[in-house]
């Protein structure tokens, strides 16, 4: 459902070839061919992708990540790979649901833990629940953590829903907790929860943009079991709210949503939903761009990116237009930071493997309604009249081969992973990388770290056997491309 149902309604796989773009065919998804993907050697940066020495001591994805000072905090998400297929109530095992808290210290290489069930969280097994939930909605504001939804089990029924929590979590309170455990502190002291369907979400995007309204952007309200005919509840639009919190009290005040109807246009989930800025009327302007995601009504990706405003108003160019920019690779959640050069005014986001449509081999262009798991990464570029422009780089995640499922096979990386940014870096106030800080000087630098994910040891398959949790940390640098 939340990973891998990009099988759900294929029957057989269908590959389309052509030298840039794949041509018209019927398709089940938004379009059926997608905008030319032009060499990355026109851009004005190149990545290179490595392999640190140390990992987290179990894989770990599609869960909730916050920093504070020099630490990374991990927790909820899940420890195996994808979700299996079968007509049974297992498809999701809830021993498999993350009830870790990882610290990650990445300049001692250490990595320390702690369990949400151990006796000094304090914690009552629905805690335990909402906080080890798949795929919910995060953002960090200083140093609260807000947490919306995700898909889990209730221990006490054995049933599986989406939740309907708000929860704030104090960040370096929940960090001293694993770190230094103490008999006087307890996991549940750094943690607050207030309950509303609004927040009953998995799979979407959250965030504030200055002083406006948190958004709480599409994704669905899945309910039940997992069935591979299965579908939840699309929102289809950005939900609104202002929470209201002196550390103490936590409340919200909820806003209409936008647009105040529902768009099948943003039937969208487990996308890649980027803070972004443009130059307009003299100023620097903070925005969002949804791009792709699935599932369509058909059960395939969407192509068409949809901008948010800061208010929370979705806009779509029109999927027939002649110029529209339909995309054509790593349509699926993976790391993806951005880039922003004031000099050039132009938006760059860097997508890094997991999920595509689309491919190359060989030189040649191939796609996929099957979406296959790929290392191989793009990078998406958004000019200031809302031009849009994708290329495929020359790096790809380090060979590393499969000692499990499939030996000998290379792993695929990407796909629901977390990216942290590198400390020392110049940001706008919305997380977007100064892009043109990093251009002034001719050497490599460190942007940040992909961190977990889900492994593959094949392209295509609906056998979770075949998949795992990714332990891996990656280190992920920028250098300035010579012209």
């Amino acid at each position: 459902m939340l990973i891998a149902s990009i099988r759900k309604l294929v029957c057989a796989v269908t590959i389309f070839s052509s030298s840039l773009i794949a041509g018209p065919q019927p398709s089940i998804n938004q379009t059926s061919e997608v905008s030319p993907i032009y060499p990355g050697a026109k851009l004005p940066f190149r990545i290179s992708i490595k392999q640190l020495d140390f990992e987290l001591p179990n894989g770990l994805h599609s869960g909730v990540v916050a920093t504070y000072k020099d630490k990374w905090l991990f927790f909820a998400g899940r420890t195996n790979g994808l979700h299996g297929f079968n007509q049974d109530k297992d498809n999701f095992p809830p021993q498999k649901q993350n009830i870790e808290v990882y610290v990650v210290d990445v300049k001692s290489k250490k990595v320390k833990s702690r369990s949400l069930t151990s006796i000094g969280s304090g914690l009552t097994t629905t805690q335990v629940d909402l906080l080890s939930v798949t795929s919910p909605q995060y953002y960090q504001e200083s140093k609260t953590l807000y947490i919306t939804g995700g898909y889990g089990v209730d221990t006490s029924s054995g049933l599986f829903d989406t939740k309907s929590a708000l929860t704030a979590v104090d960040v370096p309170g929940l960090i001293h907790w694993v770190t230094h455990p103490d008999h006087n502190e307890t996991a549940v002291q750094n943690i607050r929860q207030i309950f509303d369907p609004i927040f009953q979400v998995t799979g979407g995007y959250m965030t504030r943009i200055k002083d406006h309204s948190t958004l709480l952007v599409f994704g669905q309200n899945f309910d039940g079991y997992y069935l591979p005919q299965s579908n939840g509840v699309y929102t289809e639009v950005a939900r609104r709210f202002k929470i209201i919190d002196d550390g103490n009290l936590l409340a919200v005040e909820i806003k209409a949503s936008k647009p105040l109807n529902s768009d099948r246009n943003y039937r969208r989930r487990d996308l890649n939903v980027i803070p972004s800025i443009e130059f307009h009327e003299g100023k620097w302007k903070p925005y969002l761009v949804a791009l792709s995601g699935v599932f369509t009504s058909a059960g395939g990706a969407w192509t068409v990116p949809v901008t948010i405003s800061a208010s929370g108003r979705p806009s779509m160019n029109n999927p027939e237009g002649e110029h529209t920019f339909k995309q054509g690779m790593n349509n699926y959640i993976c790391p993806s930071p951005g880039l922003y050069s004031k000099h050039k005014k132009i938006m760059y986001t860097i997508l890094l493997g997991g999920i595509s449509y689309g491919y190359f081999e060989n030189g040649q262009f191939e796609t996929d309604l099957e979406l296959p798991f790929i290392n191989q990464v793009t990078v998406i570029e958004r000019h200031q009249k809302g031009h849009f422009k994708q290329y495929l780089l020359d790096a790809q995640y380090p060979v590393i081969l499969s000692t499990g499922s499939n030996p000998g096979n290379q792993l695929l990386f990407g796909a629901a992973a977390d990216f942290l940014p590198a400390e020392g870096l110049k940001f706008f106030k919305n997380g977007v990388i100064e892009l043109d800080y990093l251009l002034k000087h001719d050497k490599s630098v460190t942007i940040g770290y992909v961190v977990g994910g889900i492994q593959s040891t094949l392209p295509n398959t609906s056998s979770n056997s075949d998949t795992s949790a990714s332990p891996y940390i990656f280190k992920v640098k920028l250098k300035p491309q010579v012209k």
